[in-house]
């Protein structure tokens, strides 16, 4: 649904107190944020991280200010960008002055909110496409994590922007067809018997992801020690759906349509993403990078209409953006031309509704189907 904007402005109005500078265009962007790319990075983290604690810095920190109005303008510019072009100078202007003050941060003895800040610049450059900028700032969180001796059991705003970035780290080596930069055995992950919390269950899943990433695309991905590797990641993927609860089985609603797929609703939407993603963890499993074997065939069949059946279904913006990059499987391996293009318009529709890159997912898909059409 698009957004209304009010007119770009130029009045300026100092809060009392505040080292920013507040106008009714950046008041804007500022509610903005909380509406729309906030509950993005928020997707597994039921603390609500960046919808409640970022926002409490921002008017003390021009750092976070001018980089969640970058982040947020650059979403209103992208996302129906017909009627949006007035926004795209503007997040510029602010990603600018958030390059430099992120630059004069890093060179001062104190990197306070450094890490949250590279970790929306990278969010900026990431919904608009994975390019030079990308990759340093990308980077540069890494960096920070390994040199700040952040993760999984740190708190607060460190826990919630290391596994904002481990969604980064995820969405780049799919893509890339590579392995993690950041070694998941170095994670420092804790899961308790008898977890309820779905953002901590679907944080869990990652974990699982990111290790068979690192396999399917590792540099042993053929041997002998893979096939078995595999099998036991089956095991724990079935040793983490046995502990679920009902919140995490989607029930199906309404027809099933020409292409055979049918609608599904989850009570919250971490428990939607991580039955998304056990999904596509098989399917890597028993097809990346090439089928591990004729028998899976149905197999295959069964979880990509599954992935495809969470992504046609009414789900929040969040999950919508964090599931493309698993689509791309799903397209890639599922049967019928029919049901490969519908997969490829459910991306082309993210990137047009929401401004998130998906352009590159989708190429990747058209020369597999030109690759596949000339076999």
């Amino acid at each position: 649904m698009a957004i209304s904007t009010p007119a770009p402005t130029i009045d300026t109005a100092s809060t009392s107190g505040a080292s920013v500078t507040l106008t009714p265009e950046t008041a804007f962007l500022l509610q903005a944020y909380l509406r729309t790319v906030a509950t993005w990075m928020d997707l597994m983290d039921h603390s609500c991280t960046y919808q409640l604690s970022i926002p409490r810095l921002i008017l003390s920190s021009p750092l976070l200010f001018h980089c969640i109005c970058a982040f947020t303008a650059k979403h209103l510019a992208l996302a129906h960008s017909r009627q949006n072009t007035f926004w795209d100078p503007i997040a510029r202007q602010h990603y600018g002055e958030s390059l430099r003050l992120l630059i004069s941060a890093l060179n001062s003895s104190s990197h306070e909110h450094a890490l949250t800040a590279t970790i929306l610049m990278s969010s900026y450059e990431m919904i608009g496409a994975v390019g030079l900028e990308h990759r340093r700032h990308f980077l540069g969180a890494m960096m920070l994590i390994k040199s700040h001796n952040i993760n999984a059991q740190s708190q607060g705003i460190d826990k919630a922007n290391f596994w904002v970035y481990v969604r980064h780290e995820i969405s780049v080596a799919l893509s890339s067809e590579q392995p993690l930069l950041l070694d998941p055995e170095d994670w420092d992950v804790r899961w308790e018997d008898g977890e309820t919390r779905e953002d901590v269950l679907g944080n869990h899943v990652l974990w699982i992801l990111a290790r068979v990433i690192n396999l399917v695309y590792g540099k042993d991905k053929t041997s002998e020690a893979s096939h078995q590797k595999r099998e036991e990641f089956l095991h724990e993927l079935e040793e983490w759906r046995s502990g679920l609860s009902d919140t995490f089985v989607g029930i199906p609603y309404g027809d099933e349509d020409e292409d055979g797929f049918r609608k599904v609703y989850f009570p919250v939407t971490a428990a939607a993403a991580a039955a998304f993603w056990y999904h596509v963890i098989h399917i890597l499993l028993y097809a990346e990078p090439g089928l591990q074997d004729p028998f899976y065939a149905p197999q295959i069949q069964d979880q990509a209409i599954r992935i495809t059946n969470i992504a046609i279904s009414e789900f929040p913006d969040s999950l919508r953006v964090f599931a493309t990059h698993g689509l791309y499987y799903a397209a890639k391996h599922i049967d019928g031309l029919n049901r490969k293009a519908r997969i490829w318009h459910i991306l082309n529709d993210v990137e047009a509704q929401l401004g998130y890159h998906t352009r590159s997912v989708g190429k990747r898909l058209q020369d597999l189907l030109l690759d596949q059409g000339n076999a």
